[in-house]
Protein backbone atom coordinates (compact mmCIF):
# COMPACT_ATOMS: atom_id res chain seq x y z
CA UNK A 1 0.00 0.00 0.00
CA UNK A 2 1.43 3.40 -0.88
CA UNK A 3 2.20 5.93 1.83
CA UNK A 4 -0.06 8.50 0.18
CA UNK A 5 -3.42 6.74 -0.08
CA UNK A 6 -4.92 9.64 -2.03
CA UNK A 7 -2.66 8.82 -5.01
CA UNK A 8 -4.10 6.56 -7.70
CA UNK A 9 -1.70 3.64 -7.89
CA UNK A 10 -2.01 0.09 -9.08
CA UNK A 11 -1.19 -1.22 -5.61
CA UNK A 12 -4.04 0.83 -4.15
CA UNK A 13 -6.67 -0.48 -6.56
CA UNK A 14 -5.40 -4.04 -6.07
CA UNK A 15 -6.64 -4.00 -2.48
CA UNK A 16 -10.14 -5.27 -1.77
CA UNK A 17 -11.25 -1.83 -0.63
CA UNK A 18 -9.62 -0.24 -3.68
CA UNK A 19 -11.39 -2.59 -6.08
CA UNK A 20 -14.74 -1.89 -4.42
CA UNK A 21 -14.13 1.87 -4.52
CA UNK A 22 -12.98 1.69 -8.15
CA UNK A 23 -16.03 -0.33 -9.17
CA UNK A 24 -18.30 2.14 -7.39
CA UNK A 25 -16.56 4.97 -9.25
CA UNK A 26 -16.99 3.22 -12.59
CA UNK A 27 -20.64 2.42 -11.86
CA UNK A 28 -21.31 6.02 -10.83
CA UNK A 29 -19.71 7.36 -14.01
CA UNK A 30 -21.79 4.98 -16.12
CA UNK A 31 -24.93 6.17 -14.32
CA UNK A 32 -24.01 9.82 -14.94
CA UNK A 33 -23.37 9.10 -18.63
CA UNK A 34 -26.67 7.26 -18.85
CA UNK A 35 -28.55 10.23 -17.40
CA UNK A 36 -26.85 12.71 -19.75
CA UNK A 37 -28.38 11.15 -22.83
CA UNK A 38 -29.42 8.00 -24.60
CA UNK A 39 -26.07 7.36 -26.26
CA UNK A 40 -25.36 4.29 -24.10
CA UNK A 41 -28.64 2.62 -25.13
CA UNK A 42 -28.17 -0.64 -23.24
CA UNK A 43 -24.37 -0.59 -23.48
CA UNK A 44 -23.84 0.14 -19.81
CA UNK A 45 -21.84 -3.04 -19.27
CA UNK A 46 -19.57 -2.22 -22.20
CA UNK A 47 -19.06 1.25 -20.77
CA UNK A 48 -18.16 -0.25 -17.37
CA UNK A 49 -15.76 -2.65 -19.09
CA UNK A 50 -14.00 0.19 -20.94
CA UNK A 51 -13.95 2.61 -18.00
CA UNK A 52 -12.41 -0.09 -15.80
CA UNK A 53 -9.63 -0.54 -18.34
CA UNK A 54 -9.07 3.23 -18.52
CA UNK A 55 -8.82 3.45 -14.73
CA UNK A 56 -6.24 0.65 -14.55
CA UNK A 57 -4.23 2.08 -17.45
CA UNK A 58 -4.12 5.46 -15.69
CA UNK A 59 -2.99 3.82 -12.43
CA UNK A 60 -0.39 1.72 -14.27
CA UNK A 61 0.94 4.73 -16.18
CA UNK A 62 1.11 6.75 -12.96
CA UNK A 63 3.12 3.97 -11.32
CA UNK A 64 5.52 3.82 -14.24
CA UNK A 65 5.90 7.59 -14.27
CA UNK A 66 6.68 7.93 -10.56
CA UNK A 67 8.93 4.88 -10.47
CA UNK A 68 6.83 2.72 -8.14
CA UNK A 69 6.25 0.21 -10.95
CA UNK A 70 8.50 -1.27 -13.56
CA UNK A 71 7.30 -2.54 -16.90
CA UNK A 72 7.47 -6.32 -16.61
CA UNK A 73 5.28 -9.40 -16.80
CA UNK A 74 4.41 -9.38 -13.09
CA UNK A 75 3.19 -5.78 -13.05
CA UNK A 76 1.32 -6.34 -16.32
CA UNK A 77 -0.41 -9.37 -14.82
CA UNK A 78 -1.27 -7.37 -11.70
CA UNK A 79 -2.81 -4.70 -13.93
CA UNK A 80 -4.82 -7.35 -15.77
CA UNK A 81 -6.10 -8.83 -12.51
CA UNK A 82 -7.01 -5.34 -11.27
CA UNK A 83 -8.88 -4.61 -14.50
CA UNK A 84 -10.73 -7.94 -14.41
CA UNK A 85 -11.78 -7.53 -10.79
CA UNK A 86 -12.92 -3.95 -11.22
CA UNK A 87 -14.71 -4.62 -14.52
CA UNK A 88 -16.49 -7.70 -13.18
CA UNK A 89 -17.47 -6.05 -9.94
CA UNK A 90 -18.65 -2.83 -11.59
CA UNK A 91 -20.75 -4.77 -14.13
CA UNK A 92 -22.26 -6.80 -11.28
CA UNK A 93 -22.94 -3.67 -9.23
CA UNK A 94 -24.64 -2.05 -12.22
CA UNK A 95 -26.75 -5.17 -12.81
CA UNK A 96 -27.69 -5.22 -9.12
CA UNK A 97 -28.65 -1.55 -9.19
CA UNK A 98 -30.65 -2.14 -12.39
CA UNK A 99 -32.22 -5.17 -10.71
CA UNK A 100 -31.37 -7.51 -13.56
CA UNK A 101 -32.33 -11.05 -12.55
CA UNK A 102 -29.49 -13.60 -12.49
CA UNK A 103 -26.93 -10.89 -13.28
CA UNK A 104 -24.05 -12.78 -11.73
CA UNK A 105 -24.84 -16.04 -13.52
CA UNK A 106 -24.97 -14.64 -17.02
CA UNK A 107 -28.77 -14.55 -17.18
CA UNK A 108 -29.28 -18.24 -16.38
CA UNK A 109 -30.95 -19.55 -13.24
Amino acid sequence: MPADESALTLSLILTAAGAVAASALVTGIVQILKQLGNFLNGKERLAAFILSAVLVVIAYAAGLADGTLTLNIASGFAAFIAWYGIARLSMAVYADVAREPYSLTGGKP
